[in-house]
């Protein structure tokens, strides 16, 4: 077959175009052919990228029409198109060939957005022929807006970064972590991630506990474009109170924001972290949650949206808006160790191939049985 993915792609730094090049790479690998529709220019795009959103209707279609795609797959999220959302809209009214779309953050998106956003997931979602949602609870948000019957859940992937070029030990030097226990707060930084939380339960943290301790947050606010900014000014006001809160905390040596981790950074980072800290106040999905897993380092996280799902039955799962909660996770992971729930990581851990339902194996195979699906409507859908 030949994919066709509309998506933000690298080197935009951008999770869900991180997402589609790894999946791309994946279908690929198995004897299709690809190619990219990028959601904005970059002069360093691959080669796979034949054209862009915003470019001009009349030559994207012509590279569309000259790759011939048997499915169109769009990876989408309000966020990862802004402004050229009703572009993506636009362009689904009449492609020519079947078009699957996985939505990433429709609850986030419909929640912030409310009618219109309803409105516009409605619309999008008469443009494809199959949709495709990471979580149950994701799913259950489309069977509110009447579009369940066309979705299929196919688990967000567990799937190695990039090769390394830092290590722990050079990470630790670099930011003045020494020999301290660090609690990892990994990607974008964004209101709804709750690090106002991390900061009221390390205040709640047993002394001695605390003085070993330093939180990481390894990542930056996310690049919005057009009326969309508004949503990154907000991020950033969260980030400075989020830096307020720990000063009046007494907490300002224990907070280590990094910025923007290069790629070559983010298998020492897990592999310097005891363990991974997602205090989201709600949440679609986590690719960080399943780099984790891959990694073998414990998650302490909350029950927000489809991380109950991923984390179901573990000790350290607490209810979102928790801080006191969230601390006492925290001190039982740290006085326990994680052999509770997780591998211990080590500075040159191999992430686990693994055979779960988030394996990247299985989860390319999943997607491309969707493929199969729309082209033919007697070929079996993978199981929710």
């Amino acid at each position: 077959m030949r994919i066709l993915y509309v998506s933000p792609y690298p080197p935009a730094r951008d999770g869900i175009g991180t997402y589609t090049h790894v999946l791309a790479r994946a279908v690929r690998d198995r004897g299709h052919e690809v190619a990219v529709v990028a959601a904005r220019p970059h002069p360093d795009a691959p080669e796979e990228v034949i054209g862009t959103l915003g470019g001009g209707v009349a030559p994207l279609r012509a590279a569309v029409a000259r790759f011939r795609p048997d499915v169109v797959h769009v990876q989408f999220a309000v966020p990862a198109f802004g402004v050229r959302t009703l572009a993506v809209a636009r362009w689904l009214a009449g492609p020519g060939v079947p078009v699957v779309a996985t939505l990433h953050e429709v609850t986030r998106d419909t929640a912030l957005l409310r009618g219109p956003g309803r409105a516009l997931y409605r619309h999008i979602a008469r443009g494809c022929d199959r949709l495709i949602v990471h979580t149950r609870a994701a799913r259950d948000t489309l069977g509110a807006l009447g579009l369940d019957d066309n979705a299929t859940v196919v688990p967000h992937f567990s799937a190695p970064p990039p090769p390394a070029t830092g290590t722990a030990a050079g990470l630790r030097a670099r930011f003045g972590l020494g020999d301290a226990r660090v609690l990892l707060a990994f990607g974008h930084i964004h209101v709804s991630k709750g690090l106002d939380d991390l900061v009221r339960a390390m205040a709640a943290l047993p002394p001695a506990t605390l003085g070993a301790v330093r939180v990481v947050v390894a990542g930056a606010v996310r690049r919005r474009h057009g009326p969309f900014r508004v949503f990154e000014a907000r991020d950033h006001l969260h980030q400075a109170m989020v830096r307020r809160l720990a000063r009046r905390h007494g907490l300002r040596d224990r907070l280590v924001f990094t910025g923007y981790v290069p790629d070559g950074d983010i298998a020492a980072w897990f592999a310097a972290a005891e363990a991974v800290v997602l205090p989201y106040r709600d949440a679609e999905q986590s690719g960080v949650a399943n780099l984790a897993r891959a990694f073998g380092v414990p998650v302490i996280a909350t029950t927000a949206g489809g991380l109950a799902e991923l984390f179901e039955g573990s000790p350290w799962a607490v209810p979102p808006g928790a801080p006191d909660r969230l601390a006492a996770a925290i001190t039982d992971l740290l006085a326990t160790g994680p052999d509770a729930g997780a591998v211990t990581p080590t500075p040159d851990m191999v992430p686990d191939s693994g055979t779960s339902d988030t394996d990247l194996s299985t989860v390319t195979a999943r997607t491309i049985a969707v493929y199969e699906a729309v082209r033919n409507p007697l070929a079996p859908l993978p199981g929710n």
